[in-house]
Order: structure tokens, then sequence, then C-alpha cells
């Protein structure tokens, strides 16, 4: 009898252990946002909302983000917030789905993620308010530097490495 409680004891240890020192192959840290590229969708034509963003290098250490947004259709609550990254792997190709968001409320959610970067962002490009809904229209911007992207609600530690974002805003299918 006392011999199988030692086994269960032992047992447990080595679980418990083994749930609090797992440690995956990626470090894990504080991150800084660093945008290399901005690249536009392939078939943009028929597409309510259209992003025509670049960067520009000011100098050596500002970038900045210039471009306009075109929206054909309010954006707001109505839409579906959909986020997939890509990492880089070690081999040098893309997994894909290292990181996956989906859900309701794309304006809500934006701004709730992006946290304050969200009211920068918004003044830089000339929209008419920090809340949702934001109305159709044509806003455009001449500069906003991305180091700004950085007060936003990510998580504040994450593995580090490469990331390929896409972000897509869809209707709601009823």
């Amino acid at each position: 009898m006392i011999l199988i409680k030692v086994y269960i004891f032992v047992w447990f240890f080595f679980v418990s252990k083994a749930q609090t020192n797992f440690m995956p192959n990626l470090p894990l840290g504080k991150f800084r946002l660093i945008v290399n590229a901005i690249r536009q969708c392939e078939n943009t034509k028929k597409l309510p909302i259209k992003i025509n963003l670049y960067l520009n290098k000011k100098s050596s250490t500002i970038t900045e983000f210039k471009g306009n947004f075109t929206l054909g259709v309010p954006f707001d609550d109505s839409l579906i917030f959909d986020r997939n990254a890509a990492s880089r792997s070690l081999t040098g190709g893309w997994k894909p789905n290292s990181i996956i968001y989906v859900t309701n409320n794309a304006c809500s959610k934006s701004k709730f993620i992006a946290g304050n970067a969200w009211f920068s962002f918004l003044k830089a490009f000339n929209f008419p308010s920090g809340n949702c809904p934001i109305p159709m229209g044509n806003y455009s911007s001449s500069e906003y530097d991305t180091v700004l992207i950085e007060d936003n609600n990510f998580p504040k530690v994450y593995f580090y490495g490469k990331y390929k974002f896409v972000g897509k805003e869809k209707n709601q299918r009823k």
C-alpha cells in the first residue's frame, strides 16, 4: 500500500512539474513591432473597402504609413474581423495559421485591439471621429509614424520571429 502511494506521489510530482516547465522551442519575451512591407490584395476592384497604404522611409529611424482608405460601406459592427498570421519557419518558408483571430463586431474589436493607436491612426487619416461606426467616404493621410502602432492592446509578451499578417473584413452571413 505504501509503495502504491509513493508511485502516485512520484507520478503526480512529474506530471505537475511537466505542465509548469513546458518551454517551447521559440524564445519568448517583450517585442517591438517593425513593419517591413505592406502589400495590396490582388483583386480589389469589386471590394467595398479599399486600402491603399505604403511605407515611406523618412529617415534612418522613422518610417511612415502613407496612403488612403475608401469605404464603400460603413465600417461598423455588422462586419466580421478576420486576422491570420503566418510565421517565418527555420527553413525559410511561411507556416500559416500561427495566429488566428476571427470575431464579430469588426469596428469595436479593431478599436479595442488597437488601443491608443486607434485614435492616433484615425486622426492621422482624417477620419471624422474615433468612435464606431466609421462612415463611408475617402480618407487620406500624408504621414503616420509606424512607432505609434506599438501603443496597442496586443499581448506584451510573445514568441520572437517574423510574422506576415493578412487582414479581412467580411459581411456576416445571415
